[in-house]
């Protein structure tokens, strides 16, 4: 459901409040492309996964499931948002942004992570569309109701996702390592047992990303007040201080967890401690990206838009492994 929330907030991004039967459409497409690029992954890392120990219980590296069902499971994956696609959404640059995605993240699986800066780059480019598509499927006439909002949004997702793939290249350093995996940090010898500080390459490149976090998060702010170009969907009544909602929220929250959560990146990290950064990381942004929609939709259904996924999984979760979480999971 993270992933189908993208797409609302893309939505949102115009001005368009969905309807319900919509906000389901939307979670269906998302379920299916999040499955997709989790079971494409699966296929195509099943080399690197069966030389970590603690993703033995992953289903084709333990054997659960067999290569040609994981093939046929991610077919189905495709199809499924294809058709449902096609009745709802019929709309060329709905069309055209939902195969972006998919394609990108088919070369991300296949690729992206064996090619130097696209192991990086190409989960951005996945959500980066993503979010694009939920505006263009949103808005028919797509360029004609972009907006600053739909570029920031895609943006900042788009840096999310790069920030989440820094996290797991430092995390996984050692097996990529072994597999020739041309991260920036193996590229820039990060080692488990290096104690990483401030003026480390890995540090400054995370504040790097980080930069264009917050310059995304600011564009509709400098756009509507620093060039008199107010926006109709992010213009509302001051709330403290004469900054509005989505202002507010910018300085107050969204700046100093952005800026924090790099900070705390310092020192020496083993691979458990890199999983629990990054979803930390994941929290703070989540919720960052779910306000992007405070001014069209209130604060109460942006806390719902960023609550749905982590709803979402603990059911699942639950429903699956008896329990909200599954330690290594």
């Amino acid at each position: 459901m993270l992933t189908a929330g993208i797409a609302m907030v893309g939505a949102y991004s115009v001005g368009h409040i969905l309807s319900w039967e919509e906000f389901l459409v939307f979670m269906w497409l998302g379920f299916w492309f999040h499955s997709f690029g989790g079971a494409y992954n699966e296929i195509c890392d099943y080399k690197l996964d069966s030389m970590v120990v603690e993703l033995k219980d992953k289903p084709i590296v333990s054997g659960a499931v067999s290569m040609s069902q994981a093939i046929a499971f991610t077919l189905v994956t495709v199809f499924a948002g294809l058709i449902v696609l096609a009745f709802y959404f019929p709309y060329t640059w709905a069309i055209v942004f939902w195969s972006l995605s998919y394609i990108w993240a088919g070369h991300y699986d296949a690729k992206g992570k064996y090619t130097a800066y696209f192991f990086e780059l190409s989960l951005g480019f996945t959500f980066f569309f993503w979010a694009l598509f939920g505006a263009a499927a949103a808005r028919p006439d797509f360029f004609g109701s972009l907006t600053m909002n739909t570029i920031a949004v895609a943006l900042v997702i788009f840096c999310f996702a790069v920030y989440i793939n820094w996290g797991n290249a430092m995390k996984d350093a050692p097996t990529d390592r072994k597999l020739r995996v041309p991260t920036r940090a193996v590229v820039w010898g990060y080692r488990h047992k290096q104690r990483l500080r401030m003026s480390s390459p890995h540090i400054l490149y995370a504040f790097f990303i980080k930069f264009w976090v917050l310059l995304a998060f600011s564009l509709p702010i400098l756009f509507s007040r620093l060039l008199s170009s107010p926006l109709p969907i992010l213009s509302g009544p001051p709330v403290l201080l004469g900054l509005d909602l989505y202002s507010l929220f910018f300085f107050a929250f969204v700046v100093p967890t952005q800026l924090a959560i790099v900070v705390r990146a310092r020192g020496r990290h083993d691979r458990a401690w890199w999983t629990n950064y990054i979803v930390m990381d994941m929290f703070l942004t989540w919720l960052a990206f779910a306000f992007m929609a405070v001014m069209v939709v209130g604060v109460w259904w942006s806390a719902f838009l960023f609550l749905l996924p982590l709803l979402w999984f603990a059911g699942t979760t639950t429903a699956i492994y008896g329990r909200p979480m599954r330690v290594g999971l």
